[in-house]
């Protein structure tokens, strides 16, 4: 029979290589207790790091030569549409790091406020040739039917876009515009109510009439709003190309608080609306500081404009142009400062408070980045987020 021979004794090594098993000894070791070194995460931070010592200079070489490019005046010259250097004379002009002559406003750059000539605008028309005693202040007076509404004549065809002509048309026709009889609008586009001022009576029905509405005076505000921002929209072009009918009513659709308030200002002495005394005085001084609002500018005028009335109704517009809705009486805000200064040189400088009102028409103010940098800094960002992922 054949025996196999004895297995050979093991090594010292294997020996030591073999765990000795106890009690405390699991059967399966966790990995993740025991420390691993991986080659390819050590190279992928050796990566990292490389591209951090390149990119790191490049990018802040990057942001200073974009920044002096960016700030440079012909830089500014290339995003102008009355731009004087063209793409061809960049390599010269970018060397030349003097002065730089400022441009001349452009008017079709600036946003709208009031028509550059104001004279266009429609006049306000005063018939009363001749003093005659303004009545007091009426009290529930029987009001004309109907009672008269702006845009009462035939509504000219001159728009520049179909959008603006039907919104017209719909705004003449909505209760929400004729039921609050906005003074602001009819003392320039109502024919019924420049035709009444003949008759001292039927204006002081009338203007009692505009300051009594059936909607309250705050609906009347919030529907001139609504209509005033319809206008915006839907006159786009025809107020960028100074339509002047598109004009004249944002800017009364603006004032129309002001002027209602202007409208139903009471003289205390005589108990009759101010603006009433106005139309019946045989001087038109006073009857002038009405259009300021609407962008109409106070011609020359006599002692006949030192009255109470025009006192307060100058006091009316500087508070309206101190408060937070200055920026919409675009009208008010191109007139208040000359009529000021012609109402002081007649009646003494405690009559109007002069003040300097910032025009709207001025070009918003744009912080300008530099793009290069920006550029690059994003640029390094994303190439290191990504190595590091």
């Amino acid at each position: 029979m054949f025996t196999p021979p004895p297995s050979p004794p093991l090594s010292k090594s294997s020996e030591l290589l073999k765990p000795e098993m106890t009690n405390d000894t699991p059967t399966h070791a966790n990995p993740s207790a025991f420390p691993t070194h991986s080659y390819p995460s050590k190279q992928k931070y050796t990566l990292t790091l490389r591209w951090t010592i390149i990119l790191v200079p490049i990018t802040l070489i990057a942001i200073g030569l974009s920044t002096r490019f960016f700030i440079h005046p012909t830089a500014f010259d290339a995003f102008s549409p009355n731009s004087v250097y063209g793409w061809k004379s960049w390599t010269k002009s970018l060397t030349d790091w003097s002065l730089h002559e400022k441009h001349k406003p452009n008017a079709n750059l600036l946003r709208l406020a009031v028509v550059s000539d104001t004279s266009a605008l429609p006049f306000i028309k005063r018939t009363t040739p001749s003093a005659t005693p303004a009545p007091s202040v009426p009290i529930n007076p029987i009001l004309p039917t109907p009672f008269p509404q702006p845009y009462d004549t035939t509504l000219s065809s001159n728009f520049s876009t179909t959008s603006c002509y039907n919104f017209f048309l719909n705004m003449t026709q909505t209760d929400a515009l004729r039921s609050c009889r906005p003074f602001s609008l009819l003392l320039t586009h109502s024919q019924a109510f420049i035709q009444a001022q003949d008759d001292i009576n039927a204006t002081n029905t009338d203007i009692w009439g505009t300051c009594n509405t059936a909607p309250s005076s705050n609906q009347c505000d919030l529907n001139m709003a609504w209509f005033a921002s319809s206008l915006r929209s839907s006159c786009a072009t025809d107020l960028s190309n100074q339509n002047l009918l598109a004009v004249s009513a944002l800017i009364g659709l603006q004032a129309f608080d002001l002027m209602r308030q202007a409208a139903c200002s009471v003289d205390p002495v005589a108990n009759a609306y101010c603006y009433v005394e106005a139309v019946a005085s045989s001087d038109p001084s006073s009857y002038y500081f009405y259009q300021l609002p609407l962008g109409q500018t106070v011609p020359q005028i006599t002692s006949g404009a030192c009255n109470s009335c025009t006192k307060s109704l100058m006091s009316m517009y500087w508070a309206a142009l101190s408060s937070a809705n200055a920026t919409s009486l675009t009208g008010l805000q191109a007139t208040y400062g000359d009529a000021a200064t012609k109402l002081n040189n007649v009646c003494g400088s405690p009559y109007a408070q002069s003040t300097t009102v910032a025009s709207s028409s001025a070009l918003p103010s744009v912080e300008l980045i530099s793009v290069g940098g920006a550029w690059a800094v994003s640029l390094v960002v994303g190439i290191l987020s990504n190595s590091m992922s």
